[in-house]
């Protein structure tokens, strides 16, 4: 897990104008950074992870007893689409990595579903996308119903802004196979390409430590994808170690 420090500063350089103080912990931006952070270090450590289920954000309607929510961007697509959840039995779900241009969020949770919950695959399962800040793609076992009775809208595919992402990473994937060194100046040259390329307008990448001057390390790596600021957060990569891309 990251520690503190490191977050205080991912908080700090998610602020357009950084000073002496960081961004509002109670902000959305600082939100979908933590949770993206810890999301992206529990995936590190385990290929898939099971963890206590998550209660998703409801907000009051006009009147007493009504419920509203948005989720997602409010048109069935998810705000992070670099990961899923699949809903599992009582004892957890499973977070596992997702590709919305090549992959299906159904089919990657009953691939792996018997793998991660130790039961057979429902004979249905729906994906959803979720109305907590992330707008997270969960997949429940059901029909199409589970949405509604989650707060959720049904997950209706890659917007082409996450195609032109997921084009991105497959890229860079597959043009540093076989480094494990990769200099900040490089990779930003490169993405900044890429951006380009792949119609990606407004999109920075953002060293996550600069926030109070720290310079750069030797080598770099993404931190994590914050898709609604549009940032893509660069982080600092040990020598010699295998990178692991989102």
């Amino acid at each position: 897990m990251l520690s503190d420090d490191v977050l205080d500063r991912m908080l700090r350089s998610s602020d357009p104008a950084p000073g002496d103080s960081a961004t509002d912990p109670n902000s959305p931006a600082a939100e979908r950074i933590l949770a993206q952070v810890r999301r992206r270090t529990r995936q590190r450590r385990r290929r898939t992870l099971i963890m206590a289920p998550v209660v998703a954000l409801v907000v009051a309607g006009a009147t007493a007893g009504t419920y509203a929510w948005v989720a997602g961007d409010g048109k069935g697509h998810t705000l992070d689409s670099t990961g899923l959840v699949c809903v599992g039995p009582a004892q957890g779900d499973a977070v596992v990595g997702f590709d919305p241009g090549a992959d299906d969020p159904v089919a990657v949770c009953r691939k792996q579903w018997s793998e991660m919950f130790g039961q057979p695959v429902p004979d249905a399962l729906t994906a959803c996308v979720d109305s907590s800040l992330q707008g997270s793609i969960k997949v429940y076992p059901g029909g199409k119903d589970q949405c509604a009775r989650h707060r959720a809208d049904p997950y209706l595919g890659p917007t082409r802004e996450q195609l032109g992402l997921s084009r991105l990473r497959a890229d860079l994937k597959e043009r540093f196979a076989d480094r494990t060194c990769i200099p900040h100046p490089e990779l930003r040259k490169v993405m900044s390409e890429l951006f380009t390329r792949y119609g990606l307008d407004g999109w920075e990448a953002r060293h996550f430590q600069t926030g109070d001057k720290e310079p750069e390390g030797p080598c770099a790596d993404i931190g994590l994808i914050d898709e609604p600021e549009r940032v893509i957060f660069l982080g600092d990569h040990k020598p010699g170690t295998p990178v692991h891309w989102p």
